[in-house]
């Protein structure tokens, strides 16, 4: 696959299948204290002030051709039993709720059809957490992809009609400026389109977050690009517990934990995603820190660990 850049930004898009058909999340609800809702897969746990909650909003097709860059690939996929086709990627959320606040981090594909159909788990999802979205008083987006934002809007109109949208300085100026805009391909000029659509229908209520600030107590938002120019991820600071929301730093918890410098299909920079990958792995696996991902295998929360001159993804549950 040919490596793409910021003026050829989600070029590889357009080569995803049309047909790409997949299930509708038809699972019942795994958070305690809630009945079955149809459509919603979550999972739910305690962190210090808050209580966060992984919310499923779909599966991304992925497949073998959306990475490059290692000889290494396609063994590891036979080793660990995986076909080429096989790399289906959760796309999740997260609820974070405490006496004071309902935030959400990141919104999901919404009404947006870029990988297929199939999505939509985030209202069924909020709702078995007990949640309309106008309880959400703030959504923190980690980067400007429709799978993050395209929830975000119903047509041209906001879904959160009560929340603050906070996000990266960096990742609003890329998507709002229109000079980068005019450079991209036609195929990925509708994802400025959308980002511009979702950040006018929340007006007045986005906040631009500078590289390490709060976006709101214990909530700290920090740069990680690559994948995008201003893709962040967020520390979440419960008092007594923390935990990283590494976003799209990875892509596959299996690929990019064995293979960190191998680039992926939608990263802007893949060389600039690969150092960040290297820098945020270096650091969650010397402090052993609690990560959650928006691609790892749902609920999305674990440990990576360093293994040799790669690192290796374990899965935690919380009881």
């Amino acid at each position: 696959m040919t490596q793409i850049n910021r003026r050829t930004l989600l070029k590889g898009a357009a080569t995803l299948p049309a047909a790409a058909a997949l299930t509708g999340v038809a699972s019942p609800t795994l958070a305690a204290g809630h009945t079955a809702t149809p459509g919603a897969a979550l999972y739910s746990a305690p962190l210090g002030r808050y209580r966060i909650t992984a919310l499923l909003d779909g599966i991304a097709p992925l497949g073998r051709g959306f990475f490059f860059g290692s000889e290494a690939i396609d063994p590891l996929m036979e080793q660990i039993g995986i076909g080429p086709d096989a790399l289906p990627a959760p796309v999740s959320a997260f609820l974070l709720q405490s006496d004071e606040r309902t935030i959400l981090i990141d919104a999901g594909m919404g009404e947006q059809e870029l990988l297929g159909p199939g999505f939509g788990g985030l209202i069924p999802g909020l709702a078995a957490a007990g949640v309309t979205p106008d309880d959400v008083d703030m959504v923190v987006l980690t980067h400007a992809h429709p799978d993050h934002l395209g929830g975000l809007i119903r047509g041209s109109d906001a879904v959160f009609k009560n929340a603050e949208l906070a996000l990266g300085e960096v990742e609003a100026g890329f998507w709002t400026d229109e000079a980068m805009m005019a450079q991209a391909p036609d195929e990925a000029k509708g994802m400025f389109q959308l980002a511009q659509t979702v950040l006018g229908a929340y007006g007045d209520r986005v906040t631009r977050i500078a590289d390490g600030a709060e976006a709101a107590p214990g909530l700290s938002m920090m740069l990680s690009p690559g994948h995008t120019p201003g893709h962040s991820i967020v520390r979440i600071d419960g008092g007594d517990r923390q935990l990283l929301m590494i976003a799209d730093t990875l892509a596959s918890a299996d690929v990019h934990t064995a293979l960190p410098d191998v680039g992926f299909g939608f990263d802007s920079d893949p060389a600039q995603a690969a150092e960040s990958r290297r820098r945020v792995f270096d650091m969650v696996s010397a402090d052993k820190t609690l990560v959650a991902g928006s691609h790892i295998h749902f609920p999305g929360f674990g440990r990576i660990l360093a293994d040799g001159e790669a690192y290796r993804y374990v899965p935690t549950t919380w009881m």
